[in-house]
């Protein structure tokens, strides 16, 4: 079988491979060779632009089980007309490409398991931080804005939601703009934005780059809804590039959608995981928002809301561990 696929090493330099102007390609960059002689890679997609313009980077699959971003990409990639574009897409279909090998959330190959959207500007070692590192100083650094798509993985319902930067700094403002424009009903305001994080996307905003975090599908939502989530991932960067001036046309308008700033809750004991409460069901402080029980159907814990808020994802398997976050809950705000 004939491919096209090119061949890139460490040096690769993005500015000089913007200059071939009106051209697509796509190929791995190499950075560590394995014992066995293959290689750890980074997958790259360049739509260049005939004209000159911003450049937007899209990345998936920080977290190796969360496919729909690799597919979002690549489907966007595909439908490109570079001879009609000021400006440049970076497609990274899967970042952590080992993790997403295994099918897995997190690189096997650290002798230390590392979650590489917790690690951000990264390292020399182990791997995985090596890969956030080269990313950092040579993709990430050079774009004019960031699009970095994650989603439910192997075990999460999630209802489609943009977090973007809840800061005033204009960066924020492009963040929530870009947000906005996505396409999705519900966005996530980050007000908990912190130096040093490790997040990628809060990583951005410390360089100065506008960027947001689309979370969409999972496990449980693959079956029925995979090729809408495609589509709703293509929708969703294409605005974006429109908004940037990238592609030509006016942005869509967004009407009705909604704003939280979305908690984490966690259970105390691990058992059989019951939910109750489902995405986007209203719940009121004190609610119960989950049941878990024991092998033998006795109740050992009971996930309570502690606030007024809204449902956005809940933990899906049906064994759930013990202290770990089992729900997200959104609470209302302003989105200006």
């Amino acid at each position: 079988m004939q491919t096209n696929i090119k061949e890139y090493d460490e040096s690769f330099d993005l500015p000089q491979a913007l200059q071939k102007k009106g051209t697509k390609e796509y190929g791995f960059i190499h950075l560590a060779q394995r014992a066995n002689g293959s290689w750890v890679n980074i997958p790259i997609m360049l739509a260049v632009g005939a004209q000159d313009g911003p450049t937007l980077v899209v990345d998936a699959c920080n977290h190796g089980d969360e496919y729909e971003g690799t597919e979002g990409i690549i489907k966007t990639f595909e439908g490109l007309d570079v001879s009609k574009m000021k400006g440049s897409f970076i497609g990274i279909p899967a970042l952590n490409a080992e993790a997403f090998a295994e099918m897995k959330r997190y690189n096997t190959l650290d002798f230390v398991t590392q979650d590489l959207n917790r690690i951000y500007p990264g390292g020399t070692g182990p791997m995985t931080a090596y890969v956030c590192s080269w990313y950092c100083e040579n993709i990430i650094k050079k774009a004019d804005a960031v699009i970095c798509i994650h989603g439910g993985g192997n075990s999460e319902y999630l209802e489609p939601v943009v977090l973007y930067c809840g800061e005033e700094s204009p960066v924020a403002y492009k963040s929530r703009e870009m947000a906005q424009c996505f396409g999705f009903k519900v966005l996530w305001k980050n007000t908990r934005y912190a130096e040093n994080s490790g997040i990628e996307d809060e990583y951005a905003y410390q360089m100065g780059i506008p960027c947001i975090t689309p979370e969409i599908g999972g496990q449980c939502t693959r079956m029925y809804q995979r090729d809408e989530h495609k589509q709703m991932l293509e929708t969703g960067i294409r605005n974006v590039m429109t908004l940037l001036g990238i592609l030509e046309g006016s942005v869509p308008a967004n009407e009705g959608v909604h704003h939280y700033d979305i908690d984490y809750i966690y259970n105390r004991n691990g058992g059989i995981h019951v939910p109750v409460k489902k995405a986007m069901d209203s719940v009121r402080k004190g609610d119960t928002l989950s049941i878990i029980t024991n092998l033998f159907g006795e109740e050992v814990d009971r996930v309570i809301a502690p606030f007024d808020g809204v449902v956005i994802g809940y933990w899906t398997y049906s064994v759930c561990p013990p202290h770990g976050w089992v729900y997200m809950v959104g609470k209302p705000v302003d989105g200006e």
